[in-house]
């Protein structure tokens, strides 16, 4: 066949098959009903009503309650028809300690110490095993204030010391019998798997209640050294003003630690806006320490003395001078948050426990609402009935206000001043006969006409 007639023949059966095509869409869009615009845009889907949930609702205590000591928590659960019911509940105040709630009837309940958490606002907080499951109140917590015996500077081989982190922690807790201690090895001496190894012994060595473990670094360098607690992690600024500004966006408590006169190392303790922000306590455990804090204090630096030994050897928490510090209870959070306010003192007798208040303010507080009068008071208990007190002298400013004669191991005082107006700091020291000393923190109060 001719090969020119077959081509023309593939041709046309081409063309008849377009043109069919063609014609039954034409056909079949002829016979179609106009889409209207409304019908072009879909109609948006219906939210489905969320799931029923169950919904607690807090008995006791009542919103802004004043708490104190063992707290009663109530608890009740209302479960809708279809809705899951938790499982496990458990309270706390802010954060831990948390406890666990036992379903009682028609109630959920259980007991919190108030007392191992820092006294002010709190939010009660009621969780479950049901993560969207939870409510909060907020209350207000008011527990006295006791007296925990520390050691807050030392070190182990991990810088320039002797054995190891878990060592340095159970010795604390068992030989020396203290109720809180940190380690603070030399930053610079560190690395990451020792960072790691004192990080998880502080945390195993903690006891709710009964001792308080807290994380350490001393940042050593020619200007000063300085301990700085519960840091995020130990690399810091080289430079002091940026390694201010860094502790202050941490939030941590730093220490000037053995200052001298105060005439050399941290440049003099000039004063700095933000170190002052940065730094809350400074090493005071003898003479020439008192000299460089009463130099601090006239310089406006607010701080509160520190007695911890600063020890390199085996004996961690044994070396006659410590930190005192005023806390409802024994827990990280209650410490950290005493030493933050300043409420700490220096001593060099194990167990003497002073309590000062300014216009009912206790030590390390900053009072700025104007007042015409300070009422200034302490009390002194020292369980060793041989231990006698010296004498007691109360500094107003950098001036010896008043002497205050001693007589056996426990005393109170109270009394009334007038002082010129302005801003005023008023703090003890205590000279017991057997020659040790205690030094507190001030407070500081502003006077008004």
């Amino acid at each position: 066949m001719n090969k020119s007639i077959v081509n023309w023949r593939n041709i046309f059966l081409l063309l008849g098959t377009g043109l069919a095509l063609l014609l039954g869409s034409t056909l079949g869009l002829a016979g179609a009903p106009p889409v209207s615009e409304k019908s072009k845009a879909s109609a948006p889907a219906k939210k489905a009503p969320p799931p029923p949930q169950a919904k607690l609702g807090i008995v006791s205590p009542k919103p802004n309650a004043l708490v104190s000591g063992e707290l009663m928590i109530q608890v009740d659960l209302e479960v809708p028809a279809g809705a899951a019911p938790p499982k496990q509940m458990f309270a706390g105040l802010g954060g831990p300690p948390w406890v666990r709630l036992e379903q009682q009837k028609d109630l959920w309940q259980g007991k919190l110490d108030s007392s191992l958490v820092p006294n002010g606002p709190q939010q009660l907080r009621i969780v479950t095993d049901i993560s969207t499951v939870r409510t909060a109140v907020p209350v207000q917590v008011e527990n006295p204030l006791r007296v925990w015996f520390a050691d807050l500077h030392s070190h182990c081989s991990y810088s320039d010391g002797v054995f190891f982190p878990e060592d340095a922690y159970r010795y604390a807790r068992q030989s020396a019998k203290l109720d809180v201690f940190a380690l603070t090895d030399h930053l610079e001496s560190l690395d990451d798997n020792e960072w790691l190894d004192t990080r998880e012994a502080a945390w195993k060595a903690n006891q709710m209640g009964q001792f308080v473990a807290l994380l350490g670094l001393e940042w050593s360098k020619e200007w000063g050294h300085l301990c700085i607690y519960d840091p995020p992690t130990y690399r810091w600024p080289n430079d002091p003003q940026q390694l201010y500004r860094a502790l202050v966006e941490a939030k941590v408590v730093a220490k000037f630690n053995h200052p001298g006169d105060g005439t050399t190392y941290f440049d003099g303790l000039a004063y700095s806006e933000i170190g002052d922000q940065a730094v809350q306590l400074i090493e005071v455990r003898n003479p020439q320490e008192e000299l460089a804090y009463r130099r601090a204090l006239r310089l406006g630096w607010h701080l509160a003395p520190d007695g911890s030994t600063d020890t390199h050897q085996a004996n961690w928490g044994n070396l006659r001078t410590w930190t005192a510090i005023l806390a409802a209870g024994l827990s990280p959070r209650n410490i950290l948050d005493a030493l933050a306010n300043r409420r700490c003192y220096s001593t060099q007798d194990r167990n003497c426990q002073v309590l000062i208040n300014v216009n009912g303010a206790p030590m390390g507080s900053i009072l700025t609402t104007p007042t015409p009068k300070v009422l200034v008071r302490f009390l002194i208990d020292d369980p060793d009935p041989n231990d006698a007190i010296a004498s007691i002298e109360l500094y107003e400013d950098d001036r010896l206000l008043e002497t205050i004669p001693g007589r056996g191991p426990n005393l109170s005082w109270e009394k009334t001043f007038q002082p010129m107006p302005g801003t005023h700091y008023y703090w003890f020291k205590i000279l017991q006969a057997d020659k040790n000393t205690i030094w507190t923190a001030p407070v500081w109060v502003t006077i008004g006409h």
